[in-house]
């Protein structure tokens, strides 16, 4: 009798909504270097995303972050030597380098089709600096399900890309 009954809760609980399915898995990649056009005005990043266990669709969000620092040219170095005299601060240094921080941030749709299998994403920036510049990426997926306005963060992976 009480083999029977152990065996009967065990098949109840396997059969009960939700036991026999495991937890979705999100997942993302994002790959450390980003192709870059000829002349350096746009910069394609990829990676890929799986949901095992979920199916349904997603949002990508992709932000990037660059800073670039270059000398100032002869006409710049001038101008800033004129405000600096017209501030009344005549004798103060002019900078050497100018430093330019960049950050842009695209977001798309994706979908689920709760397979392991991983699926690639690529997408371009315009704008985002030339062949050898440095960026820090953030790659989030969000759920779009969601009843409230709020954003429902199932992954996120960030890493340092070279553009090259």
């Amino acid at each position: 009798m009480k083999t029977i009954l152990v065996t009967t809760v065990a098949a109840l609980t396997a059969l009960a909504p939700g036991a026999a399915s495991a937890a979705p898995r999100h997942a993302l990649t994002l790959d450390t270097t980003a192709r870059t056009s000829a002349d350096g005005s746009r910069a394609v990043l990829s990676g890929t995303y799986t949901c095992e266990g979920f199916t349904g669709p997603v949002r990508l969000r992709i932000a990037l972050r660059t800073q670039q620092t270059r000398p100032l040219t002869a006409a710049e170095t001038e101008t800033v030597k004129n405000l600096y005299q017209w501030l009344g601060i005549p004798g103060t240094p002019v900078p050497k380098t100018s430093t330019a921080n960049t950050a842009i941030q695209h977001t798309f749709s994706a979908s689920c089709d709760g397979s392991a299998t991983a699926h690639p994403w690529e997408r371009g920036f315009s704008g985002a600096g030339p062949k050898g510049t440095k960026a820090s990426v953030t790659v989030t997926m969000l759920d779009m399900n969601a009843r409230t306005p709020e954003e429902n963060p199932l992954a996120r992976t960030s890493a340092d890309v070279t553009f090259a």
